[in-house]
């Protein structure tokens, strides 16, 4: 045993509960004592308590530590009134977003400026809408996912004796900075409004503080998600790598070292290969289902991060470059950039981190040492499978999202601003002009 939070305990057909003749455990990265509750509700409890209170997720009952049931009629209604207030509330900001005076929620240099931050808002208001919308839709499908990877837990428990671990820590940090950066916001929002701030003011930026908080909730749900679904595949090829080549002569030295026999140890390939075959399929349809139920949801949500993004590094160009420098705005799009590329970064990184560890059992398999042709039929069959087998992670198929997908937008980012600076300097010039004519 070693550090980590996993174990494995592979069958034997020989002795199998003798200690002098079970293998060495060479890759148990994950060691952890069983738990009288799942570790999913343990690690990702306090984001799903935010999106069932909100409405986004319905609110579920806990049936065992491997089933969860769907919502009562009351859990039902309370969803629906919910929904109901944030659809409400959207119309109501929107209605007076139009309005004249809309326009002192924002601290501007010029009509470009306002124009931005103007679509800023919008995108914001759609992103939310639209993931209230497809939670909605989807809310069984998400039930069904829960419960897929609490099955898949309840098998390997059974067939191991090990409960899997998560890493899904990095949730509960995310909500908390995604709190503070929220009131940071609105802080700094009222006190860079050039007039006085009416009571549907008010409103407006709270709501649009919560419309955009919970939207990246979401985001960290969703890489929740694909972390854990990352940490089962991750456990599988710990499984198949003890039958590689490389790990049987491990286990073949260290038992002649001891004086004993490890050979049989390929014997139990064929019953553990199915098994992770099957549980390989389950989690490969899980990690389609995810990506079908939040598509939509990411690409809102990536157009609305872009989007931001440019208009903070362009705000930030502005007051380098102005004589008027407000320390509210550079604090206002620093918060920002910090918000949404550290949301855009754990995205990316939870999809690639799935991705792969989906790609690598193939690679595995590839490498196992098949003493008979028994044992090298039973790999073809999956490496043939696997080969048609399309594993991406994809925003409603438009882009693949991975490691790769943050310097695709920050690179997205520079040409988009190189073309407000244009237009800024436009307007300027434009003005200047107007200027010189008048004197």
């Amino acid at each position: 045993m070693c550090q980590g939070g996993w174990t494995i305990n592979m069958p034997s057909n020989k002795n199998k509960d003798s200690p002098t003749h079970q293998r060495p455990n060479y890759n148990t990265e994950f060691l952890r004592e069983p738990a009288k509750e799942n570790s999913v509700f343990k690690d990702i409890r306090t984001i799903l308590f935010i999106l069932k209170a909100t409405g986004l997720l319905p609110i579920y009952k806990q049936l065992s530590n491997y089933e969860v049931g769907p919502p009562n009629k009351s859990h039902e209604f309370y969803s629906f009134f919910v929904r109901g207030v944030v659809h409400g509330l959207t119309i109501f900001n929107l209605y007076n977003l139009f309005k004249p005076g809309g326009s002192q929620l924002f601290y501007s240099y010029s009509e470009t400026d306002n124009i931005n931050q103007w679509i800023e808002i919008i995108l914001c208001v759609i992103t939310y809408s639209a993931t209230v919308l497809i939670c909605t839709k989807n809310s069984k499908s998400f039930l069904k996912i829960i419960n897929e990877i609490l099955k898949v837990d309840e098998e390997v428990r059974r067939q191991f004796h090990a409960t899997l671990s998560n890493n899904c820590e990095f949730s509960v940090k995310f909500i908390v900075g995604i709190c503070i950066c929220q009131w940071y916001i609105i802080i700094l929002k009222i006190i860079s409004a050039t007039n006085q701030l009416t009571p549907t003011s008010y409103i407006l930026i709270a709501f649009y503080a919560i419309q955009n908080g919970m939207s990246s909730i979401f985001i960290i749900f969703a890489a929740a998600l694909l972390r854990i679904v990352s940490m089962r595949f991750e456990y599988l090829n710990l499984v198949l790598n003890g039958y590689t080549y490389a790990q049987q002569r491990k286990i073949s030295k260290y038992w002649r070292r001891v004086g004993e026999n490890g050979a049989a140890a390929m014997e139990t390939f064929p019953d553990i290969s199915l098994f992770t075959y099957r549980m390989h399929n389950k989690l490969l349809r899980i990690y389609k289902s995810i990506n079908e139920c939040c598509s939509l949801i990411l690409v809102g949500y990536m157009g609305y991060a872009f989007y931001t993004i440019t208009t903070t590094a362009y705000n930030l160009f502005v007051q380098i470059t102005t004589n008027n420098i407000s320390m509210n705005v550079l604090q206002w799009c620093l918060a920002w950039l910090c918000l949404h590329i550290s949301l855009l970064a754990i995205l990316s990184k939870s999809c690639g981190q799935a991705t792969r560890e989906a790609n690598t059992t193939s690679q595995i398999l590839a490498r196992v040492y098949g003493k008979s042709k028994e044992y090298q039929n039973i790999i073809d069959k999956f490496l043939t499978k696997s080969i048609k087998q399309d594993v991406q992670f994809t925003a409603y198929g438009f882009f693949v999202i991975d490691n790769s997908t943050l310097f695709k937008i920050f690179s997205a980012v520079t040409t988009y601003l190189v073309i407000l600076i244009q237009f800024k300097q436009l307007e300027d010039s434009k003005m200047e002009d107007q200027i010189a004519a008048q004197t």
